[in-house]
């Protein structure tokens, strides 16, 4: 695999993480609005985060190898 290929994959797994990181931000603000404390609504936020890049990660894994 070459250095532009490896590049092209990094973009959408940045694109990606950002589109998580907001997600996460909204779970937070959620919890917060809900009444949670700030570390459990940072947990909750948290939690969101990384179900959503798990769900990105593993749509990549499905479309990458059906585009190569």
């Amino acid at each position: 695999m070459s250095v532009q290929n490896l590049l092209m994959l990094l973009l959408p797994l940045v694109a990606l993480a950002a589109l998580s990181a907001i997600a996460g931000l909204i779970g937070y603000n959620v919890a917060r609005e809900g009444g949670s404390s700030v570390s459990t609504a940072i947990g909750r936020g948290s939690f969101v985060f990384f179900s959503v890049m798990t769900l990105f990660i593993a749509l990549l894994a499905v479309l990458v190898p059906a585009m190569t």
